[in-house]
């Protein structure tokens, strides 16, 4: 980075320290720092949405998964699609909860003690979001300023605690490992600390309002460098329509549906249509349960906005991905053709990588030596996974002064946006709940938000901790999809079956979560007690048996949702007076006048209330004609984006 890209990005950092201190000046109450105010717009939601959840996992991962599985690896992103149309629906329910944490919504269903449960849970989602993004963006970060933070973490010569989880459920041994060893920080270990320095700064100061408009600086730097990338990327190949001529430099590049050998990350998992199935189900179930998802939704002023808002700003995030999948298929003709940037005379560590990468995209021969095979899959896991970063060094930071500059605003302003969210979330359970319900009571309501200031270095240490037990950017994402889903099962349940109570909900969760841990840490029972399914359940690796994540979803969720529904015959439901006053609640629509309440909404006796289908315990609200018309129109662009992107595949 040049000192002209020094000066954009300190420049921009202090334009967001102004954003944040206005904020600061604003929040007096916890309604103000943990809702913003429920006063965004609809085209604000809908940057809300398309930067709280478009962290860099987003294009870093579809493009790590377009470098090593071709266009199928658009599908990871994908694979929220058949999600997306069901926002249309869910929206305004999550409006008209009124709630400042989904904790309030167990609250409301279930009684007091399923919401605690919840806090603790939702506390631990948050953690793991950040956890995610935190390593995501210090990975691209690094890459592009390298070797400035390289060369700073060889001269502080630091330790940093890293935490290895697998330890807790491993047999005492002498050569146990231990669950807290110390490492020697290196670039991205540093990048991340500050990151999360600079997010207890911005995120806990500012509240939601701050997180908000970061969050649309965020969204617009995300799309605007995206779509300039895109044609020099292309410009270097030789414009477009000249994709197809390098389809020989990787095998498969351009299946639009990974082939049984394609893998993620470093598993060994084949990347296969079911497992995109069963993780469509899973983030289907966990998505309204994650913590910032209630604060998107409450945020907005209207019913209509949340709707605009979170159904297209998560279309604009899968637009994204298409054109992310498509600069990364322009990388691979780039870095793999005659053109190459790698094939530099004067730099023999570019050969040699380049030989590695070109090896592994052919498919390596059967006698080559295991240790490397091993070595070259590495070099080209690495090299995926840094491709957005590398792309942007190699491409923008040759072309107009300030450009890298802009990408590592980017990445500040997708840390700050994403975690942010999940770190306001995080202080919200905790000190709108936990604290305030249980410790102390009657507290001014400055208390709480001041508490929930003090509390994010807390938050933000315990994320840098789990980040340090990621191997790759789909280990992150794969551990964020599946965690919500647990208790996600409890609150779609919960919305529509008035049986539902809170002993289902304990039953599903813990029951899911033990699933869960027996499933990732103990295979070898579940393969005693299935032995005729090893062949499509399990792997082997030289550490032992590993359960394949596709059926992992199965087994939890299949688990949690039977002992929910056994627990829930054999109990009696919730009090009348508590379903009644829910069910009041998420029946009663949003006023576009309507004051916000706090911290109770009480609904008008009997006026109001919008018709449900109801039968066999069950509540659905009736569709209406903008309902109906939003939920089609939505999968109308589900289904033309699918295919237009193998359109445009054939083209380019």
């Amino acid at each position: 980075m040049t000192s002209t890209d020094w000066f954009i990005f300190i420049g921009f950092s202090v334009a967001m320290v102004a954003l944040t201190l206005v904020a600061l000046i604003r929040t007096r109450s916890p309604e103000e720092y943990f809702t913003g105010g429920r006063r965004s717009k609809f085209f604000t939601t809908m940057l809300f949405a398309f930067g709280a959840g478009t962290s860099l996992d987003s294009p870093s991962s579809v493009m790590a998964g377009a470098w090593r599985n071709g266009l199928a690896g658009l599908w990871w992103q994908f694979l929220w699609l058949p999600v997306t149309p069901f926002y249309w629906v869910i929206a305004p329910l999550l409006r008209r909860l009124r709630s400042v944490t989904t904790a309030d919504f167990f609250a409301l269903r279930f009684g007091p003690a399923t919401a605690v449960l919840y806090s603790v849970y939702g506390i631990l989602i948050a953690i793991v979001l950040m956890a995610g993004v935190l390593f995501s963006s210090a990975r691209l970060l690094g890459t592009v300023t390298d070797p400035y933070f390289s060369d700073v973490a060889t001269h502080l010569k630091m330790q940093l605690p890293m935490v290895n989880i697998g330890s807790i459920f491993e047999t005492p041994a002498v050569d146990h490992q231990h669950l807290i060893t110390w490492k020697l920080v290196k670039r991205d270990d540093l990048i991340a600390i500050g990151l999360g320095v600079i997010l207890v700064i911005f995120g806990g100061i500012g509240g939601l309002r701050a997180a908000i408009l970061i969050d649309m600086i965020h969204g617009v730097l995300a799309i605007v460098l995206s779509l300039i990338l895109l044609p020099m990327i292309f410009h270097r190949i030789g414009g477009f329509g000249q994709l197809h001529h390098a389809a020989e430099l990787k095998s498969d590049m351009f299946n639009f549906v990974a082939n049984s050998d394609a893998t993620l990350g470093n598993v060994n998992e084949p990347f296969t249509p079911f497992y995109l199935i069963t993780l469509s189900i899973a983030a289907l179930t966990g998505i309204i349960v994650q913590p910032h998802i209630i604060s998107i939704c409450g945020s907005s002023n209207t019913e209509m906005g949340a709707r605009i808002g979170f159904t297209f700003g998560n279309l604009l995030k899968r637009a994204m991905a298409v054109v992310w999948t498509f600069t990364a298929l322009a990388a691979i003709a780039w870095y793999l053709g005659p053109s190459s940037p790698l094939r530099n005379e004067n730099m023999p560590g570019d050969a040699t990588l380049l030989n590695q990468l070109d090896s592994v995209a052919k498919g390596l021969a059967v006698d080559v030596p295991d240790t490397e095979l091993a070595a070259a899959r590495q070099t080209d896991l690495l090299f995926s996974e840094d491709l957005f970063g590398r792309i942007s060094r190699d491409i923008l930071g040759s072309a107009w002064p300030g450009m890298l500059g802009l990408v590592a605003v980017l990445v500040l302003s997708a840390a700050i946006s994403h975690c942010g969210t999940q770190l306001i979330c995080a202080s919200g359970l905790f000190a709108e709940y936990l604290y305030k319900y249980y410790i102390y009571l009657d507290a001014p309501p400055s208390h709480y938000v001041w508490l929930g200031r003090f509390s994010a270095p807390v938050v933000v240490a315990i994320a840098l901790l789990l980040q340090t037990s990621f191997g790759d950017v789909t280990d992150a994402l794969r551990l964020a999809i599946k965690t919500p889903a647990i208790i996600g099962i409890s609150m779609w349940m919960g919305l529509f079956w008035t049986r539902w109570n809170r002993a289902s909900v304990w039953s599903t969760t813990l029951v899911a979560s033990f699933t869960s841990l027996i499933c990732g840490y103990w295979p070898e029972e579940v393969y005693r007690t299935l032995p005729v399914l090893k062949e499509i359940m399990f792997y082997e690796t030289p550490d032992g048996l590993i359960m394949l994540d596709a059926w992992k979803i199965v087994c939890i969720l299949a688990t949690g949702l039977f002992a929910g529904v056994i627990a829930t015959l054999l109990t009696t439901h919730e009090s009348d007076d508590l379903l009644e006053y829910f069910y009041s609640v998420i029946r009663t629509p949003v006023a576009p006048d309507e004051v916000p309440t706090f911290p109770r909404f009480i609904p008008a006796e009997g006026e109001g209330l919008e018709p449900v289908f109801a039968f066999f315990g069950f509540q659905f609200p009736q569709p209406t004609r903008r309902g109906v018309a939003g939920f089609v129109g939505a999968w109308l662009v589900v289904v033309a984006m699918v295919y237009l992107t193998k359109w445009i595949s054939l083209l380019v």
